[in-house]
């Protein structure tokens, strides 16, 4: 992550959140306006002059909003929230049951509510007087593709001097403003008040990534959504979801939570046509292989980008890019959809995923002088992986070499399935950490060994290095003329959480020295 702009009003505490305040008051009354409430003990007559979530923020005018969180239950700060001086509370549990904090004879309002992160959403919506209706907001969600997808639509606004920003993995940005990103999609309190942030420095369109956590803590609820993009689905984050299912219902909820005008999905994947098929009103639909409003023929992939033919409702078009592979070209077709949705015309998307910069983290190539290739990838999901390992081979013309790892305490079900993909499709594999955060690390690299295939040997075709630096340094050092070495996992990122720390670690930079020491 890049590190925070000097702005002092956004302040990330060590949770991961933003604390974010104003110095102008509203009534409670006009703030709780569309939360449906199933009880109210005192006024509503009442002057706020800011909302928060952590007790630890609560100042006398405050509305704390007790939320459960995933340590945590919000519940149990409520005391420490009217200790602080709180004017009113909102918490989804029933109000006798919580007689015990005396809140009756304080001057305090409590507000019982069907669902606490719902109700945060929308009093955040009304205090900053609902900024997704007022400029144009684009959400982005799905397992992979989000941030690239994000990144060109950007570039294609920008082109028509539009003012825009992006709030997404790699960081949050507008203006001359940038910020690291705790997270991909902001808690609904941080995100309402960036959005009017936005506004006041003239921002027309944000690009947001939408994260299916956030969708689970409903923190995009009720937004106005001019235009959702689905990418794709396939396995992540089932620590989190459970299964499938239940991850493919939670990305669902963009559109069905939201104000979405336009909906574009990728019909080549088969929950984006489920989507497509459920939503079919004022939505698009894209794809390669399918008979989509937006498709991508002729492709032709190379090492230096892609070219195809693209068909879209508003006329055809030669497209080329220096983005690579195929899973790029879904990309392409995502963002063309979302802007000519937008009223940005062909000519507009030609000219600039011709120029299309690269994106951080994102087959970021690391230049050398030794004859063989260096490229750092995001890809950590078995599917990112394929996608990015065929992407990679279509142009090595020697050994494929592929740096890869699983993060600790998530998932452990997808570890043996990302080890068999990469060992089955790589010349060579050297297994690693990623974020191994509290788990054992050999462990970890134990369960993702479980998946190697019966043809695959020790030695020959893979090794263990648990050192994550020692294991980059190690494929730079054996790779040969023409070899490429694909470090996978962290892309962007500049930090390793191992334990409770979180140290500065950065693929990109390794890789750097890696290289130098080979020129001694």
């Amino acid at each position: 992550m890049e590190p925070t702009s000097p702005a002092s009003y956004l302040v990330f505490p060590k949770n991961g959140y933003l604390n974010v305040t104003d110095n102008f008051k509203q009534k409670l009354s006009q703030l709780i306006k569309g939360v449906p409430t199933t009880n109210v003990l005192g006024t509503l007559d009442r002057s706020i002059r800011e909302i928060v979530y952590d007790s630890r923020k609560v100042n006398p005018s405050s509305l704390f909003v007790a939320i459960s969180g995933e340590n945590q239950d919000g519940n149990a700060f409520i005391k420490d929230a009217i200790a602080q001086g709180a004017s009113a509370f909102i918490t989804q549990t029933p109000l006798d049951s919580l007689c015990n904090l005396r809140f009756g004879s304080s001057d305090v309002t409590a507000l019982c509510v069907e669902n606490s992160r719902k109700a945060l959403s929308s009093v955040s919506a009304n205090f900053y007087r609902r900024p997704s209706e007022r400029l144009n907001l684009t959400g982005i969600t799905g397992t992979n593709g989000k941030t690239t997808t994000a990144y060109i639509l950007e570039a294609l606004f920008k082109a028509e001097g539009i003012r825009t920003g992006v709030i997404g993995t790699i960081n949050y940005h507008y203006g001359n403003r940038k910020f690291s990103a705790p997270v991909t999609t902001p808690e609904s309190l941080d995100l309402n008040r960036m959005l009017d942030e936005m506004i006041e420095e003239k921002v027309e369109s944000c690009f947001l990534e939408v994260s299916s956590h956030a969708l689970h803590q409903s923190r995009v609820y009720d937004m106005r959504i001019k235009t959702g993009i689905f990418t794709n689905l396939s396995r992540d984050h089932l620590d989190f979801h459970g299964d499938m299912d239940h991850y493919k219902n939670t990305k669902k909820k963009l559109f069905l939570d939201n104000q979405v005008q336009h909906s574009i999905f990728n019909i080549d994947d088969s929950v984006g046509r489920e989507f497509a098929k459920e939503f079919q009103s004022d939505s698009f639909t894209t794809g390669i292989d399918s008979n989509a409003d937006f498709k991508a023929e002729n492709i032709v992939l190379t090492k230096s980008g892609c070219q195809f033919t693209l068909k879209t409702p508003f006329g055809a078009g030669e497209i080329y890019s220096n983005l690579l592979g195929q899973h790029n070209v879904h990309n392409l077709l995502s963002a063309g959809a979302g802007a000519m949705a937008q009223n940005i015309s062909m000519e507009r998307i030609q000219d600039v995923f011709r120029n299309i910069q690269p994106i951080p983290g994102r087959f970021e190539r690391i230049e050398n002088n030794h004859g063989f290739s260096v490229l750092v990838d995001y890809a950590h999901t078995d599917d990112a992986l394929s996608n990015a390992i065929s992407t990679a081979k279509a142009f090595t013309e020697g050994k494929l070499i592929v740096v890869f790892g699983c993060g600790g305490d998530r998932d452990k079900g997808k570890r043996a399935v990302m080890g068999n993909t990469v060992l089955r499709k790589a010349d060579f594999s050297i297994v690693t950490s990623d974020n191994p955060r509290t788990e054992d690390p050999k462990q970890i690299i134990d369960d993702i060994l479980q998946g190697v295939p019966s043809s695959s040997q020790k030695g020959d075709d893979y090794v263990a290095i648990v050192n994550r630096q020692e294991a980059i340094e190690h494929a730079i050092q054996i790779a040969e003329k023409n070899d490429l070495v694909l470090i996978a996992g962290k892309g962007h990122e500049d930090y390793q959480i191992l334990g409770a720390e979180t140290l500065h670690f950065d693929d990109r930079e390794i890789a750097r020295s890696a290289l130098r020491k080979r020129n001694h």
